[in-house]
């Protein structure tokens, strides 16, 4: 082999390594590429972060921070909940309650909701029941329970101005239970079942008034109609299928029991 043919060895050897280092940077230029590419969703706004400050907000689209520094946070948009459960509040007669309360928001300013405070659904969180207990300690138990839904007048709007600057927009505060706790709930149970012992024992009474009225009226309709007496006897003395032998007070001297089949009475001697 002579000198030039090793030299056109050489040469296409460092072509070929060239072209392999070529082909492997722009497969790592082209997954760079990719992986510096960020969508953002139609329920999503884009904070595009610059040297940790939000230098701008995106819209919904395909964004790239390719060759820069800069870095995209998504936020959501949509609607969520925020559940306040087992709050346990002291009424304005001492006696304590448990509420349990649903708020639905949404994020309404993403950059001030990024900036405006570390944990915001906390801080909302706090506001919310800060304002429960305010307006529970202003009302009694019985108010309360006649009315459990005057609490949450204008709730939402009260605490709407503190929400808003946390880049949120609070669109509505439900409550979702109100219990008795502590003793006043065996308090409250004693008290329904007085109330309702007393409403049986007027149903008791009014039957009986019922009962006795109809039997008061049956004894003038018998005592101006002697024949309605004979006619009722008649149908005492028919009995019925199945039923035993019917027995009737004849004079007050002795008691006689009389079949349902005819001529099959036996008298009873005097007591």
């Amino acid at each position: 082999m002579t000198d030039w043919d090793s030299y056109e060895t050489v040469v296409l050897l460092v072509a070929a390594a060239v072209a392999i280092i070529a082909v492997l940077a722009t497969g790592r230029i082209m997954r760079d590429v990719r992986s510096a590419r960020v969508i953002v969703d139609e329920t999503q706004v884009g904070l595009r972060i610059h040297k940790g400050v939000v230098s701008e907000v995106l819209k919904p689209g395909q964004y790239s921070t390719w060759l820069t520094t800069d870095r995209i946070e998504l936020v959501d948009t949509r609607e969520q909940s925020l559940q306040i459960n087992g709050q346990e509040v002291l009424t304005r007669d001492l006696l304590p309650v448990k509420a349990s309360l649903i708020a639905r928001y949404r994020v309404a300013d993403a950059k001030l909701h990024r900036t405006a405070h570390a944990y915001p659904s906390t801080k909302m969180y706090e506001g919310i029941q800060l304002e429960l207990r305010k307006r529970i300690a202003l009302t009694t138990l019985d108010e309360l329970m006649a009315d459990r839904d005057r609490v949450m007048v204008g709730f939402a709007e009260a605490i709407a101005p503190g929400i808003r600057t946390l880049g949120i927009e609070l669109l509505a505060v439900e409550l979702r239970d109100l219990a008795i706790a502590g003793p006043a709930r065996q308090a409250f149970a004693d008290i329904w079942k007085a109330q309702k012992d007393g409403q049986a024992a007027l149903e008791r009474a009014r039957g009986e008034q019922a009962s006795l009225r109809s039997l008061a009226n049956a004894a003038r309709m018998l005592k101006g109609n002697p024949e309605l007496m004979n006619l009722r006897l008649l149908q005492s003395l028919a009995g019925g299928p199945g039923k035993p032998a019917p027995t009737i007070v004849l004079g007050g001297s002795g008691l006689l029991p009389v079949s349902s089949g005819a001529g099959e009475t036996a008298p009873t001697g005097d007591s």
